[in-house]
């Protein structure tokens, strides 16, 4: 297959799913193209080596990248970090232009605008997407105190269920997120759960040397060492008050605080205002240094705020700290607890409390040695066979192959709309002539009935069909009921369904499909359940499942539950049974109308399905 890779940060910039994961994807056979930005993540200035410029293509180990302008920024400023973002999505929206087309494109959520070139990828080349989701948005914005405006935040809402709807495929780090989308209305097999691995080629896993542990001052303490971005999400002054209770009870307890953040500064100063003897802060290290500190470790820490959203997410450094087989203090509840317990790799700890995290060090410096390893070579154990870059890559890609082979099979079906449509309108012109005229002389201009519908993930389109209501307003000026306008001549064009063929156009031009939902009124989307409106996924048609199995003598409810049955097991056997069928329907002229209605009830909103 040929993968595009669409991240606003790679390499050298610390990146989840940067090199390590194209070079992965290139030793299972596959053509990777890499789509992202000049790196200038995390301080917010472009590294050494790179100015920004209008486009910069390089070679990175064998795989093609293309580097496009942003505004590099990554501070405290709400406005700055926005134009960050904004600019890589416009500049990599144009981007998508100057790659080579590939099968299916990956892309590496977070930030949310960084969907907008994968949407354009696929509008214009229409090239399908799998959206990887790392933090939810915009929960994650205001769970972290990054964005508090709350039309700002329904905004980022509306636009990450734009990218739901028109993703091909979804993944999520953990079965949390999974539920929370279900819930916003993502169907469930259009997510898969692919939990993150960790930069296994960077972190050194060879046993500590105890001149540097002696160095270091790791020499005689119990050191629990946390590693990672020291920000507001991460609730750290807990560890200092943790800190504050042991410094008494276990003189040998320490916490080694390394790397960066909006918060180091303020947390090295309360840590000097509480006299802390027993907590260091060492700076940031690059990946390929930062294994030497896991090693010398007796515990590692992960600690996140105690918000709901935390619960389903599941901290990137775990998979790291797993892999180095050190104990697993886990200051998080939910998914990530249930990693830890599951992989019988350390306790975990209620966050944002400083007592319990205090109990769980003391619990863990009474253990033997011997019972502390042997937690390290369960976690160990654990992340090679579920976590490792091997495993989640596999799934990575049997989740594109599986993209990949549906387009393929969009584009048969699309090429068969295109030559029954054409090859229809052609066979039928004179026919579609001689109907216009008489449709003409009984009911006037205008010829055909145009209106507004919902199509593909709900974009309106305007559909044609040949009129078959006269005109007709009651003593108060209002539209007479359909039943009183529907004229003879109506009648017998919907008895016929002589009345749809003008919708060979809306075929031909991509509107529509032969075999779908059929389209509906642009007033009932706000009205359909989650699971009703997945009708939306796919192009509507002329005729459809629910078409051949009742038409318009069945309930709203049942015609929903079999277009969504439809969505969920279309293929091209189906849409030949759906044509036959409806060729039969046709001529028997089954299901017409409901019982006392021109054609159907209005739509006025169901329950669940």
């Amino acid at each position: 297959m040929r993968i595009l890779l669409i991240t606003q940060w790679f390499d050298p910039e610390p990146s989840f799913k940067g090199l390590l994961f194209a070079q992965e994807l290139r030793r299972q056979g596959h053509q990777v193209e890499v789509l992202t930005g000049f790196p200038n993540y995390p301080g917010g200035k472009v590294y050494p080596g790179y100015r920004v410029r209008p486009f910069q293509r390089e070679i990175m180990d064998g795989i093609p990248i293309l580097r496009v302008p942003l505004y590099p920024s990554h501070d405290g400023s709400g406005v700055k970090r926005a134009l960050n973002y904004l600019s890589f999505a416009a500049a990599a929206s144009i981007g998508t232009l100057f790659v080579s087309r590939p099968d299916v494109a990956y892309v590496y959520h977070p930030p949310a605008t960084v969907s907008l070139p994968a949407m354009v990828l696929q509008a214009l080349r229409r090239v399908p997407f799998v959206y990887d989701i790392q933090d939810l948005w915009p929960d994650t914005l205001a769970a972290t105190g990054m964005m508090e405006n709350a039309a700002v935040l329904k905004g980022v809402g509306g636009w990450m269920n734009q990218v739901y709807r028109q993703a091909a495929h979804i993944t999520v780090l953990s079965e949390g997120f999974k539920e929370r989308l279900q819930q916003r209305g993502v169907p469930e097999n259009k997510l898969s759960v692919i939990p993150n691995w960790t930069d296994e080629g960077q972190i050194d896993l060879a046993a500590p040397d105890p001149a540097r542990a002696r160095e270091l001052g790791f020499e005689g303490r119990f050191n629990v060492v946390f590693a990672g971005t020291m920000g507001k999400a991460q609730a750290l002054d807990t560890v200092l008050e943790a800190a504050e209770l042991l410094q008494i009870s276990q003189p040998t307890a320490r916490f080694v605080m390394i790397g960066g953040g909006v918060e180091v500064e303020r947390l090295q100063a309360q840590t000097l205002e509480r006299q802390l003897s027993n907590v260091v802060f060492l700076p940031r290290r690059p990946p390929s240094e930062i294994g030497e500190i896991l090693n010398l470790a007796d515990a590692l820490l992960v600690h996140l705020k105690d918000d709901p959203l935390f619960s389903i997410t599941i901290p990137s450094k775990t998979q790291a700290y797993l892999m180095v087989g050190k104990p697993i203090l886990m200051g998080v509840r939910g998914d990530a607890a249930q990693m830890v317990e599951d992989a019988g790799a350390g306790y975990a700890f209620e966050p944002q409390h400083p007592q319990t995290l205090a109990d769980a060090v003391e619990r863990l410096i009474g253990m033997t040695a011997s019972e502390r390893d042997h937690m390290g070579v369960s976690g160990q154990a654990y992340y090679w066979q579920k976590l490792s870059l091997e495993v989640g890559t596999n799934e990575f890609v049997r989740v594109f192959a599986q993209v990949a082979t549906n387009k393929h099979s969009d584009r048969s079906r699309r090429l068969l709309d295109v030559i029954a449509a054409g090859g229809g309108l052609l066979v039928l012109g004179i026919p579609l002539a001689g109907l216009a005229s008489l449709v003409r002389l009984k009911l006037g201009s205008p010829v055909l009935f145009s209106q507004q519908r919902p199509g593909l993930h709900g974009k309106p389109f305007t559909m044609y069909k040949f009129r078959t209501m006269r005109e007709g307003i009651d003593s108060h000026g209002q539209p007479l009921p359909d039943s009183e306008r529907l004229t003879p001549l109506g009648r017998f064009l919907r008895a016929s369904s002589l009345d749809e063929l003008p919708e060979l156009f809306n075929v031909l031009r991509g509107d529509m499909s032969l075999v779908g939902p059929r389209p509906l009124l642009m007033e009932y989307l706000d009205r359909y359940t989650p699971q009703q409106s997945r009708r939306h996924e796919v192009r509507p048609g002329i005729t459809g499942w629910a078409q051949i199995n009742g038409r318009n003598a069945i309930s709203w409810e049942e015609k929903f539950r079999l277009d969504v049955w439809y969505v969920e097991n279309r293929s091209f056997a189906l849409d030949m049974k759906i044509l036959w069928m409806t060729v039969q329907k046709v001529f028997k002229r089954d299901g017409i109308s409901a019982a006392g209605e021109a054609t159907m009830p209005k739509f006025e909103g169901q329950g669940e399905m």
